[in-house]
């Protein structure tokens, strides 16, 4: 009942989306942030293991990324509940004490309720989301996107910083992602933007996210392959869109969109499973060869890959380190003892470190 009566008094969310041709050129007149190292949070580097973990928000095509940037929408939306509640208070106390001491008061009270309400009205149905931050791989430029192109402003990703900092909110402390260029407009001191880019409740998760679009930047290496982002690749790829066609409403990612999508991803997950099952046995057995395919392997089907391998390896290990120190009588055909053994070394030393790194970043 409350949301379908916020709808109905201040209008659904617009969301006024970005010239998405603003990355093609950079700002001309700018100049140096006043305050580019003063923003109170944590800098964040990229993270140097590619693990995934905590989901986020995607709305990409490959070659540009768009985030949404905090804005005044959600403040007005409540700001036009609140005090259209006061209004009608004040209308019921109004007529209740008409003619009566204190009418006045209510009356100058609901007055200025309405004024405001009916300002926060006007403000939520022309504004809409419109703050955002695009992120170009073709150019290499980001555009810190507001209203119009006059107010915004583009430069190069590398004078962009990404900050994680505190925050609070109902239940506790919460942590925020922050974006920032080094340049801002002439008429600027600085400029940050507040991201809805995730959950970084950890500093490693907000390392994780800004490693995901530092290689998304990169067109040197391939777009990254995690949970999300490439269900939206794939789904533009195979369909032919553009960002321009799922982010202005002329075409929308459906459930049954992304679990086709997703079906495909879980069909080359099990081929992968397949071919892993197949490396296991004895005579394609090589420590070399299964570390190998966990590098080639997709970066989202690469925790399997470490479970798997962890779970037979343990069973080996134990086996092999055991009283009896024996190996496994499948693989007595092709292997003596020690070079047995040494594989299993090998094995374990890479899939160990991986396994307590993915860990930690987890953690």
């Amino acid at each position: 009942m409350l949301f379908w009566y916020a709808d109905f008094l201040m209008g659904e969310t617009k969301y006024l989306y970005p010239d998405w041709k603003c990355t093609k050129r950079t700002t001309d007149n700018t100049r140096v942030s006043r305050k580019a190292n003063k923003l109170r949070g944590k800098l964040v580097t990229p993270q140097p293991v590619y693990s995934f973990h905590t989901p986020f928000y995607v709305k990409t095509d490959g070659k540009q990324w768009v985030i949404q940037a905090d804005s005044s929408y959600g403040a007005w939306k409540a700001t036009g509940i609140i005090f259209s509640a006061l209004f009608v208070f004040c209308v019921i106390a109004g007529i209740d004490l008409f003619q009566k001491e204190g009418f006045n008061v209510f009356v100058i009270a609901g007055a200025t309720f309405l004024i405001v309400t009916l300002f926060s009205m006007y403000k939520t149905r022309i504004g809409g989301e419109n703050t955002w931050v695009v992120f170009d791989r073709t150019t290499g430029n980001v555009c810190f996107w507001r209203k119009n192109q006059k107010n915004s402003l583009t430069v190069p990703f590398d004078k962009v910083n990404c900050y994680w900092i505190r925050g609070f909110q109902r239940g506790g402390v919460t942590h925020n992602l922050y974006f920032m260029p080094t340049e801002n407009l002439p008429n600027e001191r600085h400029r940050w933007w507040k991201v809805h880019f995730g959950f970084p409740t950890q500093y490693e998760q907000a390392q994780f996210f800004w490693r995901v679009l530092t290689d998304f930047m990169d067109r040197s290496r391939p777009i990254p392959e995690v949970p999300g982002l490439i269900h939206q690749v794939r789904f533009v790829e195979k369909n032919g869109y553009t960002i321009e066609d799922l982010t202005e409403g002329g075409v929308e990612m459906t459930e049954a969109d992304f679990n086709e999508v997703d079906a495909e991803i879980q069909n080359d997950i099990a081929a992968l499973e397949a071919r892993l099952e197949r490396l296991l046995e004895p005579d394609q057995f090589s420590a070399d060869r299964l570390i190998e395919f966990y590098e080639n392997a997709p970066v989202y089907a690469r925790t399997d890959v470490i479970r798997s391998v962890m779970s037979i390896l343990s069973i080996w290990i134990s086996v092999l380190k055991g009283e009896d120190r024996v190996m496994d009588p499948a693989f007595r055909k092709y292997f003596t003892l020690m070079e047995y053994e040494a594989e299993i070394d090998k094995l374990a030393d890479f899939f160990f470190r991986v396994d307590k790194e993915r860990r930690a970043a987890l953690t």
